[in-house]
């Protein structure tokens, strides 16, 4: 089904390959590892490098190697054109022309030997880490399409996690290698795709790999990225969450919107600036509610900050109107304080007795430094909601 392609060079600094190979094979099941190739290119032109990760990798991942899931390949390197006076475009220095000139014929090489292995192949890098279930997403992302697409992408990063057609890489690897000494790949792979009649990205959110690697293969580059796609989108405590219409004053993101919070779809709002006193999150419900237990949760796995350290959860019973495109309530119920990211309210309706809430509201107290993921609000309108599972005391909650 899939070929996993992975490139790799001798660092100055961290070896992150182990680590990579370990959590594709970790996350990858039994049944699941007889689908799939994983071609490591062992592309430093260092020989004693390349035979002490080689024998890593055989030891580690025996019965991988001997019986072909795991194939450690490297090229001649009379396959490499001119790697002396390239052409600078870029304004990048000679070093670097010459690393990522040589990173193209990298890639060129790995496609060119992967392209009969299986149906599908992807590209990796060699300093990531994936998930468990990583090959049904991906699966279940292409049958998503009904019309045909050249490239769908896993992670917005650079060169990884794409994945394309078999019989397409070696057209990838003959315009790669045209302009080899022009540009990185991470360019030349989306001309490639508009090329090919494709003419917008489809990247599947949320990603399924992360980089970790802050060493870049380049000597003395350092490189921290990380994807913001890549973390837990799933909702824990899904409520009943009634028909409701969602609004804020922080600075918004199209990415992010406010309604993923609110949505039982894996998904979260992300603040884009740093949170200041008097911020609200609003919920006006379409019909006022007999609510039972209300569970607010900011924060995430990958980026744990991002959550309110100061603020306040309360109800209104009566909602009046617009006044500066937010919702003007009254009657408010103070409900809870945020503590360490996140408030649960239980046993609403022996507080409310027979009173309805209309809003819900959620206000900043204090300035933060820092933006603010609204991960999960759950709304609880059924009695048999208190046997859901209690909210830990912790800002990852995922």
């Amino acid at each position: 089904f899939l070929t996993i392609g992975i490139p790799t060079i001798k660092r100055v600094q961290d070896e992150y390959i182990i680590g990579t190979i370990r959590s594709i094979i970790n996350c990858t099941s039994v049944e699941e590892l007889k689908e799939i190739y994983i071609v490591i290119f062992l592309a430093d032109f260092n020989d004693t490098w390349r035979r002490n990760i080689s024998m890593r990798l055989y030891k580690a991942y025996t019965s991988l190697v001997e019986d072909g899931t795991l194939q450690i390949i490297e090229a001649y390197k009379e396959f490499y054109p001119p790697l002396e006076n390239l052409k600078h475009t870029y304004n990048d220095p000679d070093l670097k022309v010459k690393w990522r000139s040589k990173q193209n014929v990298d890639y060129a090489f790995l496609f060119l030997y992967s392209q009969h292995l299986a149906t599908y192949y992807i590209q990796m890098e060699d300093d990531i880490y994936t998930i468990p279930g990583y090959l049904k997403v991906i699966r279940d992302y292409m049958a998503e399409f009904t019309n045909p697409w050249v490239c769908l992408e896993f992670s917005e990063l650079g060169f990884i996690g794409k994945l394309y057609h078999a019989y397409d890489l070696e057209k990838l690897a003959k315009m790669v290698l045209l302009f080899y000494e022009e540009q990185p790949c991470d360019y030349t792979y989306l001309y490639f795709n508009i090329q090919m009649l494709q003419f917008y990205r489809y990247i599947h959110k949320p990603s399924i790999f992360q980089h970790v690697g802050i060493h870049s293969s380049l000597p003395g580059k350092i490189q921290p990225l990380k994807d913001r796609f890549f973390d837990d989108f799933a909702k824990k405590f899904k409520g009943d969450n009634p028909p409701a219409k969602i609004y804020t004053n922080m600075p918004t993101s199209p990415d992010f919107m406010p309604e993923m919070a609110y949505s039982l779809s894996d998904g979260y709002f992300w603040s884009k600036g740093n949170a200041l006193k008097g911020e609200m999150f609003v919920l006006v419900f379409d019909e006022p509610q007999h609510v039972d237990r209300i569970v607010v949760v900011t924060g995430s796995r990958e980026h744990p900050t991002d959550k309110i350290e100061s603020g306040k959860l309360e109800a209104s019973l009566s909602f009046v109107g617009m006044d500066n495109n937010l919702p003007k309530c009254t009657n408010d119920i103070f409900l809870g304080a945020f503590d360490k990211g996140s408030v649960d309210v239980p046993n609403m309706r022996e507080k409310l007795g027979p009173f309805k809430l209309h809003c819900v509201r959620v206000t900043i107290t204090t300035d933060q430094n820092w933006w603010i993921i609204i991960k999960e609000i759950a709304i609880f309108t059924q009695t048999q909601t208190n046997k859901v599972k209690p909210l830990t005391n912790s800002s990852n909650t995922s």
